[in-house]
């Protein structure tokens, strides 16, 4: 009887040593796996080597956008249109601005190329309208395989359009109104665009919006609406 007992305490240690082997052998599994996929994301990541060079020229800013393939070898790359690239500007609080392929023509079609390695893509933009202040531009492929997208901030100091806030206290004629600014009432002249968005406006209520200045003529391009 003793011996029997003995053998059944016996078996149930080597099932425990057994067990324990074996959730230590799944962790390092695990372990593993996850160190490849990181190495993976990692190849993945340097497949392409993007830059970005942004300055203020002309009273517009010049963006020059450049992707390299380090990969070693070819890639194929598919664009849903002809547009190859695409950039997006957000202001200081973090809203959209503008983006480029909102206001580009191009084709529909699907587009494909072989990316050879060491090759790379080109493309510039030009914005001539964002008034002075602070940007964050983020420029990237449209390609469905790899995006390289690339983020810098900006900072707009030379622009012919300044951005304001005010009450709208009237309007003066169908091309002008009349803005009080920090207690200081400013007649604005209107573009098409402006006068387009004038309906939206009540008396009395805040606006801000973007402006021109020419000698002693301010000329509001848009209202900054919600």
């Amino acid at each position: 009887m003793g011996y029997k007992i003995m053998i059944i305490l016996l078996a149930g240690l080597l099932s425990a040593c057994g067990t324990g082997n074996q959730t230590n052998g799944n962790s390092e599994v695990v372990k593993k796996e996850n160190q490849l996929d990181k190495r993976k994301q990692s190849e993945i990541a340097a497949n392409v080597h993007p830059t970005i060079e942004i300055k203020e020229e002309n009273n517009s800013i010049i963006i020059n956008y450049k992707v390299k393939n380090i990969s070693g070898g070819p890639l194929k790359l598919s664009f849903a249109s002809g547009l190859q690239a695409d950039y997006i500007v957000y202001d200081e609080e973090g809203k959209k601005v503008k983006q480029y392929s909102d206001e580009a023509m191009s084709t529909q079609a699907i587009t494909e190329m072989t990316f050879d390695n060491n090759q790379e893509i080109q493309n510039s933009f030009t914005i001539s309208d964002l008034y002075n202040g602070s940007y964050k531009i983020e420029v990237f492929l449209t390609a469905k395989e790899e995006q390289a997208k690339v983020v810098m901030d900006v900072l707009v100091e030379k622009s012919l359009f300044t951005k304001a806030s005010g009450i709208f206290t009237g309007q003066i004629d169908p091309h002008s109104i009349e803005v009080d600014i920090n207690g200081e009432k400013v007649s604005f002249q209107l573009t098409d665009e402006a006068i387009q968005q004038l309906q939206t406006l009540k008396e009395g209520s805040e606006t801000s919006f973007v402006y021109t200045e020419h000698d002693t003529q301010k000329t509001i391009k848009t209202f900054l609406l919600d």
